[in-house]
């Protein structure tokens, strides 16, 4: 759930080469509406004395924030930059072997304080792993979606008939594609939605639930990013719109991307523009904040542990939150020493753990995470990466024994808004087996 794309990167993402095409939906307007944490500000506070020319003072204030957060990307390069700068070449080699070993590409030879140390023997080895575009990882079977206009973002599976549903952010839409079929609007144009994200089905299906928001980049009257964002139930018989639950006006922006249901029909609602986890109770009316906490910086997709004792929760520019569900306490999991949590999207409980569209570092994967306790690092591998279509990953969805996530969503072809609109084009769904 990204738009606003070049904006957000500047804040969390300095270079498209660490993190991506895609980027922090929303970070800069997140960030400046409550507190930083102490690695963002160390961070902040670094760069500004980069700035000013004081290269120690730099160095101080970004080791700080590396040992808080060691698998920032950001921060690693970052020092890397700035060892440079002071010569301490092994530093600075370090700091960049420590970005090859999350697997994330940058282009070293392109930034401009890096670039002339290109001929130094340290790092000619480190830029070449830096460099080295990623070879296919994971078995993937691939769907295609014909003359798609908008950005596809949720996609749904109905078990029962085969029939795939899409979240449509730019043309405020669900739609329905069987097997040989074009894409058809699931949803009326009287409905008058807003983008639509996420989508998922009640436990009987006879609901289908979606996340909805005001966004720039929606077809029709211009839209303040944020000034309104809902849950909407739809007849899953019918299409029609059964109930729309808002988020509640108190002055502030909201964005729900990402929503789960629980087998009772409760619904829980990550709201990426406020610091907030919103609960609709079963059979409910009024979306309430269940948690609430300056430490959320970019909230995305979320998960219950097997038990539905842990709910777990994605945030873009912090990693991934592991939250009590009876006391509401709330703790990051440690990434290992060979990845990076940051930059995570969607994220799915399966059996083996949790799977994670990652789609804010460079290239971009999914990963597989088994989440540890305490302050045990959880250990992660990339399952899927390298493949062609994987330019512009939105969400997924389990779907029995398969997991499909949509691999190049068309975010990118709407920042900035394009003179004429795109042709149409042809969407990649991936597929892999759960194991």
């Amino acid at each position: 759930m990204r738009f606003k794309i070049l904006a957000a990167r500047l804040l969390i993402a300095q270079t498209v080469a660490t993190l991506g095409t895609r980027s922090l939906l929303f970070s800069c307007l997140a960030l400046a509406a409550h507190a930083i944490p102490p690695h963002v500000a160390l961070l902040k506070d670094g760069l500004a004395a980069a700035k000013a020319g004081d290269t120690d003072t730099a160095i101080t204030k970004l080791e700080a924030a590396a040992k808080l957060r060691p698998d920032y990307p950001r921060i690693q390069l970052n020092l890397a930059r700035l060892y440079a700068r002071a010569e301490r070449t092994d530093d600075s080699v370090a700091a960049l072997q420590r970005l090859a070993g999350m697997g994330v590409a940058v282009a070293a030879t392109m930034d401009p304080t890096l670039a002339p140390l290109q001929e130094v023997p340290p790092f000619q080895t480190v830029f070449a792993q830096l460099a080295a575009p990623r070879a296919q990882v994971g078995d993937v079977s691939a769907t295609s979606l014909d003359g798609v206009t908008g950005i596809l973002e949720g996609p749904l599976v109905d078990s029962k008939t085969g029939a795939w549903y899409f979240g449509d952010v730019r043309n405020r839409c669900i739609w329905r594609h069987r097997d040989g079929d074009m894409l058809r609007r699931f949803t009326a144009d009287a409905d008058e939605l807003d983008g639509v994200f996420k989508l998922a089905l009640s436990a009987d299906g006879s609901v289908l639930w979606a996340s909805t928001a005001a966004v720039g980049v929606m077809t029709g009257a211009a839209a303040e990013d944020g000034s309104r964002s809902a849950l909407v139930a739809f007849d899953f018989a019918t299409g029609r719109v059964r109930s729309v639950h808002s988020v509640p006006t108190d002055g502030r922006k909201h964005l729900l991307g990402d929503f789960l249901l629980t087998a009772d029909g409760a619904a829980f609602a990550t709201d990426t523009l406020s610091p907030v986890i919103w609960h609709l109770s079963p059979g409910g009316k009024t979306l309430e904040p269940w948690l609430e906490s300056d430490d959320f910086l970019n909230l995305q997709g979320l998960a219950f542990s097997p038990d539905g004792k842990v709910l777990y929760v994605a945030d873009y520019a912090n990693g991934v939150w592991r939250i009590d569900v009876a006391t509401k306490e709330k703790s990051l999991l440690v990434a290992p020493p060979n990845a990076t949590f940051f930059g995570i999207d969607g994220i799915y409980a399966v059996p083996s753990g949790l799977l994670a569209i990652q789609n804010g570092v460079n290239p971009q994967r999914v990963l597989l995470i088994s989440p540890a306790t305490g302050a045990e690092p959880s250990p992660a591998r990339v399952i899927v990466v390298g493949h062609p279509a994987m330019t512009d990953l939105a969400l997924g969805t389990v779907d029995g024994n398969q997991f499909r996530f949509i691999a190049d969503s068309g975010w990118a072809l709407f920042d900035p808004e394009p003179a004429t609109p795109p042709a149409p084009r042809t969407v990649t769904v991936y597929s892999i087996a759960i194991r």
